[in-house]
């Protein structure tokens, strides 16, 4: 049964020392960097809150740390986008699940001081049964999921699963004894699926795993509004990303179904990633809790965090986890 849901941003920068993140914006090019707001300029000179958007970001972790490990689930899905790591042009479905025996691997982003490919590898253990019931149950209910029956990453050979899914699995489950799940959606690349079509997949997913065992656990992961590469990197449209979170915090779906039904610059490239936190909403079918949102523009992201809480009757009981204290 599909019972906690969480979501929270990607960002590689996250993960740096705050006193390099002027590094970051460093990369970009002289034009786009000094189109960058005022806010984002005041960031960069200013320590002090450079290491207060970092505190906040990790202090919003654990929070989602200590949601997983209380549910403590026999499998998490990882929900997000791949951003030409396992895939290239040849072949880039709009939905995806990996279910082959094969560990998952990629690069660890907490060694962002040396060159992406010499990072160390970290594995992660499918769950080959779970993915392959959810591959079935999605195809009966009428979704055409691409199939990835072997661990082969196209797109980045020497980079391995799409940093939506390595940046944040080990966050949240540092052991890495948790069995993942690996959805992929396209987010980046027209044309992209609808917020709508999203948030029944996620609905979807939910309803296959309603008679399983398993205690499984959903994480979108990317978002919110951020656009790399584009002209306006480094700008946060917070004014969208709050309407984002209230929405979820109102277990307000319908409203999100809408969101990509007109275009706006400020609805491509990253924010696209939005559209996991939306399947995850249509899903957990409740109200989200909002944990944080950092407007972070030195890892060039709003940063927000949330989760569904596990029901009641979800829950450990708390006997079992007193026993399991002892123990």
């Amino acid at each position: 049964m599909l019972g906690l849901g969480l979501a929270s941003s990607h960002a590689p920068g996250m993960w740096r020392a705050p006193e390099e993140w002027p590094r970051i914006v460093e990369r970009m090019s002289p034009e786009v960097r000094g189109h960058m707001p005022h806010s984002a300029k005041v960031e960069i000179d200013t320590l002090e809150i450079r290491q207060e958007h970092y505190r906040r970001i990790h202090a919003a972790f654990a929070v989602l740390r200590s949601q997983l490990e209380a549910y403590r689930p026999d499998a998490l899905i990882m929900i997000g986008d791949d951003q030409g790591d396992m895939f290239d042009a040849a072949n880039n479905p709009t939905f995806s699940v990996y279910t082959g025996e094969d560990p998952i691997w990629g690069r660890d982003v907490r060694d962002w001081r040396v060159a992406p490919e010499k990072r160390r590898r970290i594995e992660f253990k499918n769950h080959v049964e779970l993915s392959r019931h959810l591959l079935k149950g999605l195809v009966k209910r009428g979704f055409d999921m691409a199939n990835i029956a072997k661990f082969d990453p196209r797109g980045a050979p020497e980079r391995g699963v799409s940093h939506a899914v390595v940046n944040l699995a080990p966050e949240v489950d540092p052991s890495r004894e948790i069995p993942i799940v690996c959805v992929f959606l396209n987010e980046y690349y027209p044309p992209l699926p609808s917020a709508e079509r999203c948030a029944q997949l996620g609905e979807a997913i939910a309803d296959v795993l309603a008679d399983r065992p398993e205690r499984v656990a959903i994480y979108a992961s990317g978002g919110l509004s951020h656009f790399p590469g584009e002209y306006n990197m480094g700008w946060i449209d917070k004014s969208l990303d709050h309407w984002i979170l209230e929405r979820l915090e109102r277990n307000d779906l319908d409203a999100l179904k809408h969101l990509f039904t007109f275009d706006s610059d400020n609805l491509r490239s990253g924010t696209g990633e939005v559209r996991a936190w939306i399947s995850v909403a249509g899903a957990m079918r409740r109200p989200a809790r909002i944990v944080e949102y950092v407007a972070a523009h030195c890892t060039l992201t709003g940063c927000g965090f949330a989760y569904w809480p596990a029901v009641p009757s979800m829950a450990v009981p708390a006997a079992e986890l007193a026993a399991t204290a002892r123990a």
